[in-house]
This record gives structure tokens, C-alpha cells and sequence, in this order.
């Protein structure tokens, strides 16, 4: 039944135009448009929550096709705000829903008239819109699932998008639905259909079907029913009643359930499609590779079918029917090595032919070293259905080969390459060597790292030089000189200006140098002067920091990469982090200690006065986009524990007393393999100086520190330590 309803619309917003774009039929300028709409409400349109009424788009366009005015919903204009347009002729179309090739539950209404527009006058322009799709759904009873364990009809108008009403639809996915939903599509002029099924005892059938002449408004509803004579001759019939609104049509399909006179297989050469295993085929392998399909019951379809994107990025279509296949896909087949020919009779693949033969030799030796799924689908005089899935692994024609180079680090990297069957091959290795050289050098195969699984295999290679191209190849007892050889480049070495601490400036008595002021002190001005040069050293100089006292709080002797901003209260601004885009593993040096008893105390560690004070050596490096801004008085650290930006973390903090240096390595601990933007040294000497706690006099010497980046420089522990949380590649 329809419904009409009728709408005045009596303004648009109108759109800014330039000069060019005008229409203009007249000195007088304007005149104003109106609208009556009137809907064919046979089938749903989109409406707004609690009315019945259609939500339409509005598109005003001049007679060159230039859209002079637009509303998203014709609801929110209004008599007070009319539209204005040039004199002249428009055409004027209203939309409801989205304009989808094939979607669920998506019906898509549209109409327009054309319309002149007159000087100062309001002008009607009367538009009915009916619905643009072609609706399809289906019916089953219940006494099918007694029968089939899945049963479904999957439809398309020709455009590739198909979409599926099934008993047991998958989720998530927007092209599969139940039976209550209806399934619109833009209007080709045909609509295929094609029944599945599938018995309790496996078998599979399908049966495909078009109809011609399919037009907007037509509703084809299909109702399956299982006839009364089902267990004569061993078949069933399932008739099907056709509704389009538009005439009353009915189909018989009888489908043969028996399980004689099948489609079978059978291969030739080296091609084995019964296995069910993937077949392993050597790269260029030109073996004759062929298999026939033989239907006794005369060839309806067959199909090649796949998914897969090597198969895509080589152009072979996703889905090629052979019977009746024309010249021009028949030679485009052929470019790509595929030959098909019927198994009697002329080469051409007719309806009714008993079978068809498929020649892969030339396909499969041109396809590239990876893995590679399709099937293949043979529909027979009785809708009999029989898929062969077939699964190629073309493998290299060598033991082994190089793959990649998982590196980013200075001093090290891990190589990985692939061989191609199991077990492994004996001697599997790799050699490497710097860029321009042409001498090898070869890793042991004990240092090989090998999962059999996934047929992948690596090692580490330490002591490379910073900043290096190399080049490695795999080998293998059998095959020492392969052709594929991979490159990699090490990244930088960074390390940070006077870093040993000998060089101290006058001007800000900090260990800088014309343009190298990276080091600076939150007490570098003010009551206390806590940081300062001395010789007491390994060599040269060294960083001396004391906690003393000023203005009755404890100060800490402390030094970082970064810049004093300036003081606030009695606390300071600091911005930590100087530019860095290395990434060391570790950090070495030395200290010496003599702490203190903690003295000096502020929440929220007053229960730690009375005990012994703690120094603090700390490395962090991260990406963030500047400095961070410390600032001591409003109690604003860095959190070292749970900030984004840190990539890798080393601490030292002691409250030993020592006699001497002490020489240290502080791994880095990496959270991520994220390349750094930013690096923070600092040492204090007390732990806990930022909060005014600490132990006067406590007095933390560093010395000669340095960047570690060659694994051969950390013991095995250390290593480990590095990437303890983090994958190393």
C-alpha cells in the first residue's frame, strides 16, 4: 500500500556564488521557490526519531549543472527564511537515504522537477520521489534446518559487491544478514541469485539463477519450501515463488541429493590438488602441472576463486568463469599462464561439456618466492557442487636467503633470512661485510637462532662501526654463493659535550663551552653555590655537588642536561633535555660518595631524617617534542614511571661510602624501540633534593662518563637488563 504525504518548503540556504557562476535572465534579479513534495512511501524512508516524516536533501542546480543551493534535512527551512534565487531555469532534486551500490536495509528515495523562476515571484516546484532501489529478500520455513546444516542466497546486479541472506550469517560482517533483513541494490537492469546448501552429511549444492529487466520499485521476494515428493528418486524439490510487486512468477528447482556421478579431479605432472596439503613448487619450476574435472552430468560452472593479494597484485581477477569465457578474458588468462580446454570436443568450454581440462605449468613457474591460496569450483547438470581449494608454496631454488636487517642501533644488529624446507639446511649461516669491501665474513651456524615453524632464522652481529653501510647473504653447506644480498646502515653515535667533565666556563661555572651549554644546575644562582669543578679526579676534572643549606632548606648539589630558567620562590624552573637522536645502551662512568646523615626534611619524606642520604645518577632518553619544564616549587618531576614519552630509563642511587671512584655502568632499561628526540643526564647528591630532604654535607663526585652502544662492552646480565621489557628488534 502507499503512502503520500505532502511538504511546503518555502526556503533553502542559499550558496555564496561567484559572478561566473550565475544564471542571470534578468535586470530585476531575484524571485523565490517554493516546494510541494509528495513521497511513494511503498518501502521505508529515512525518518527522524519519533516522526513518520521522511528527511529529505535538498540540491538546487542551474541548467549547467552548478548547485546553487543545498539543505541537508528540508526541515530546518523555514517561511522566514526563504530562498532566493537569480531568474532563470533550475532543477531541483530531493534525496532520502544513501545512494549504496548494494547495502542491507537501506532503501534510497530520490525525485526532481525542473522549474522557472520570475522575477519577485514564488514559484512551486512539485516533486514526487519514489524509491531508486530494486529489494530482495527471502524466505525459508522451518523445516529446513532438519535438513541442511547452512543454507543461504547470495545476490549481486553485476557491479562485484555481493551481498548474502544466510541461517547462520557472519558476524561483523555488513555483507551477511538473517532472513529478516531485506537487501537493496542500485538498478543494473539484472539481479543473479545463487542458492547454497549444504546437508548434514556434507554435501554441498548450488543452484544460480538472474533475472532480466530488473527495475527501480521491484521487490523480489523468493519463498523456499521443501516439496512433498522428497524421497523420490532421492532428490527434492524446492519451489520457489517469485513477488515483485509488480507480477507473481514461480520457479521449480530440483535439486539431485544422491552423491553419483559427482564432479571429481584428477592431476597430471607435479601438480597434486587431492592432498589437501600446500604443495611446495620451487621458484621457475616448469614441471608439467595439470588437472582435469570430469562431470558426468554435463558442466554448468566453473569457476576460479580467490582472495588472495599476491595472486591480486600479479592481475589475475578474483573471480573467473570459465564456461563461456570470452576471448579477451581467455587471453589475458593466457598471458598470465593459464590455459583451460574442455576434456572432449573443441577447446572452447561450453554449457553441458563433461568436463574441462586447466594447464598451470606456465602459471605457477612465473609466480614469485611466497605463499599463494585459490579454489576452483565445478557446478554440474544437477546443481551439484565440488570446490578444490589449492595452496602453493614457491620456494626459493636456493638452501637459504637473506631477508632483512633489524637495526637503529650504532654498534649491532640482527640479521634475518628464510630457507625453504626442513629439516633445516646443514651449515645454514650468513656472511657479512662493510659496503665496497670483498672480503666476507662469516658467523658461526651454532650463533643461528632457528624456528622450524615459521622457517625464519637469525643472529646477532656486534662490533660494527656507527653510521656504517654493511651487506649480508645467507649460505649453507650446499649453496656458499648466493646472489641475493641485503644492505643495512648503523645509525649514529651520539654523545654529549664534555661528558668527562674536564672543561668548566667562567660565566656560568658549569662544564660548557661556546656553543655546547647543555649542562646547568637548579642552584646555579642564588644564597648557594652547590655544583663546582675539582681535581680530585680520574683525570682532568671532575663534578663536584654538595648539599649545603640556604635560606634554612636543604639545597642539593646537582647537575643535568638542560637550562636553569630562573627561580620561583624558593624553588626553580628547569628545562630538562638537550636534542638527541641516538640510542646508547647503556651509560658508564664514575662516582665517588661520602653521605650524610639526612638532616634536612619536607613531606612527604620526613620519615626519612635520621637515616643515611642517597645519591642519584640518572639517564632517560624520549620523544618529546622540547624540554620538560621541572619546576621545584609547585612540586612538578618528570614521572619516571608512567610518562609516555620516556623510551629507556637507567637509575643509579646509592648511600654508600666510598674510599675512592667507583666505576659504574647503568643500563639502560628500554620501554620501546622508538627513536629518541631528547636525552636527560642528571646526578644529584641527595636523592631526594627536589623535596628539600637530604643530609648536609653529603658531597657526590662524577667523572669520565661516557656512552656505551657495542653489546661486547656489557656483560651478558647487562645486555639482558637493556631489553628486559621490550623485544630487542
Amino acid at each position: 500500500m502507499k503512502r503520500y504525504i505532502s511538504y511546503v518548503v518555502t526556503g533553502l540556504a542559499l550558496l555564496s556564488l561567484s559572478a561566473c557562476n550565475r544564471e542571470v535572465f534578468s535586470d530585476s534579479g531575484f524571485g523565490f521557490l517554493e516546494l510541494n513534495m509528495e513521497s511513494d512511501l511503498s518501502a521505508d524512508v529515512i525518518v527522524k526519531a519519533g516522526t513518520d516524516e521522511p528527511v529529505y536533501a535538498i540540491d538546487v542546480k542551474n541548467t549547467a549543472g552548478q548547485l546553487v543551493a543545498h539543505a541537508n534535512d528540508h526541515r530546518t527551512v523555514t517561511t522566514a527564511n526563504p530562498i532566493r534565487l537569480y531568474v532563470g531555469t533550475y532543477n531541483v532534486y530531493a534525496t532520502s537515504g544513501s545512494k549504496l551500490n548494494a547495502a542491507f536495509n537501506a532503501p534510497y528515495y530520490e525525485g526532481s522537477t525542473q522549474i522557472r523562476i520570475l522575477p519577485d515571484y514564488t514559484s512551486t516546484a512539485s516533486i514526487k520521489c519514489t524509491l531508486a532501489n530494486t529489494i530482495f529478500s527471502v524466505e525459508f520455513p522451518a523445516d529446513f534446518a532438519a535438513s541442511f546444516t547452512k543454507y543461504s542466497v547470495s545476490v549481486t546486479n553485476g557491479t562485484g559487491e555481493k551481498l548474502t541472506l544466510s541461517n547462520a550469517p557472519e558476524a561483523g560482517n555488513s555483507n551477511e544478514a538473517g532472513f529478516d533483513a531485506k537487501a537493496y541494490f542500485a538498478v543494473t537492469g539484472t539481479l543473479t541469485w545463487e542458492l547454497y546448501l549444504c546437508n548434514k552429511d556434507g554435501g554441498e549444492y548450488r543452484s544460480s539463477h538472474t533475472f532480466e529487466n530488473v527495475k527501480a520499485k521491484s521487490h523480489y521476494h523468493l519463498t523456499f519450501s521443501i516439496g512433498e515428493e522428497s524421497q523420490a528418486d532421492g532428490a527434492f524439490s524446492i519451489n520457489v515463488s517469485l513477488d515483485d510487486n509488480m507480477s507473481d512468477s514461480s520457479h521449480d528447482v530440483v535439486l539431485d541429493f544422491d552423491n553419483r556421478n559427482l564432479p571429481e579431479v584428477s592431476s597430471t605432472g607435479e601438480l597434486d590438488i587431492t592432498s589437501g596439503e600446500p604443495m611446495t613448487v620451487p621458484v621457475g619450476n616448469r614441471a608439467e602441472k595439470e588437472l582435469s574435472v570430469s562431470t558426468p552430468e554435463g558442466l554448468v560452472s566453473f569457476q576460479l576463486i580467490h582472495n588472495d593479494e599476491g595472486l591480486k597484485s600479479i592481475g589475475l581477477s578474483e573471480n573467473i568463469e570459465f564456461v563461456g569465457i570470452s576471448s579477451e578474458d581467455e587471453a589475458a588468462l593466457a598471458s598470465l599462464g593459464i590455459n583451460a580446454t574442455q576434456i572432449i570436443g573443441t577447446k572452447a568450454i561450453t554449457k553441458g561439456a563433461e568436463g574441462i581440462k586447466l594447464n598451470l605449468t606456465n602459471f605457477i613457474a612465473k609466480l614469485a618466492v611466497g605463499q599463494y591460496n585459490l579454489s576452483l569450483r565445478a557446478i554440474d547438470g544437477k546443481s551439484h557442487s565440488k570446490v578444490f581449494d589449492l595452496a602453493l608454496d614457491i620456494i626459493s631454488d636456493v638452501d637459504a636467503e637473506a631477508v632483512r636487517a633489524n637495526t637503529g642501533w650504532a654498534a649491532f644488529a640482527q640479521l634475518e633470512g628464510r630457507f625453504f624446507k626442513t629439516p633445516a639446511p646443514a651449515g645454514m649461516t650468513f656472511q657479512y661485510r662493510e659496503s665496497g669491501s670483498q672480503q666476507w665474513t662469516s658467523l658461526s651456524p651454532s650463533m643461528m637462532n632457528i624456528n622450524i615453524s615459521t622457517l625464519r632464522y637469525t643472529a646477532i652481529i656486534k662490533g660494527l662501526k656507527p653510521q656504517t653501510t654493511y651487506e649480508f647473504r645467507a649460505i649453507s653447506d650446499k649453496d656458499n654463493d648466493t646472489d641475493k644480498i641485503v644492505q643495512f646502515t648503523t645509525s649514529a653515535a651520539e654523545t654529549l659535550h664534555n661528558f668527562s667533565f674536564d672543561n668548566w666556563t667562567q660565566e656560568d661555572k658549569m662544564p660548557n663551552a661556546a656553543g655546547f651549554a647543555i649542562w646547568d644546575s637548579a642552584n646555579s644562582t642564588g644564597a648557594a653555590t652547590t655544583t663546582t669543578p675539582t681535581d680530585d679526579a680520574v683525570r682532568g676534572k671532575a663534578a663536584r655537588l654538595e648539599s649545603v643549606t640556604a635560606f634554612g632548606l636543604l639545597a642539593a648539589g646537582n647537575i643535568f642536561t638542560g637550562k636553569f630558567v630562573g627561580l620561583q620562590g624558593l624553588g626553580a624552573k628547569l628545562d630538562w633535555g638537550v636534542p638527541f637522536t641516538s640510542r646508547p645502551l647503556a651509560l658508564r662512568g664514575y662516582y665517588k660518595y661520602q653521605p650524610k646523615t639526612i638532616d634536612k626534611a619536607k613531606d612527604p619524606y620526613t620519615d626519612k631524617k635520621g637515616q643515611t642520604d642517597q645519591s642519584q645518577i640518572l639517564i632517560f632518553l624520549t620523544d618529546w617534542t622540547g624540554p620538560f619544564r621541572v619546576n621545584t616549587s609547585n612540586k612538578e618531576f618528570v614521572d619516571y614511571d608512567n610518562d609516555p614519552g620516556i623510551i629507556a630509563l637507567g637509575q643509579l642511587n646509592t648511600s654508600n661510602k666510598d674510599s675512592g671512584y667507583v666505576r659504574f655502568t647503568l643500563p639502560l632499561i628500554y620501554r620501546s624501540n622508538k627513536i629518541p628526540t631528547y636525552i636527560v643526564v642528571a646526578a644529584a647528591s641527595s636523592r631526594f633534593g627536589d623535596y628539600f630532604t637530604g643530609g648536609v654535607g653529603s658531597v657526590l663526585m662524577i667523572d669520565e662518563f661516557e656512552l656505551v652502544y657495542d653489546p661486547d662492552d656489557l656483560s651478558t646480565d647487562e645486555f639482558n637488563m637493556v631489553f628486559s621489557k621490550v623485544e630487542a628488534f
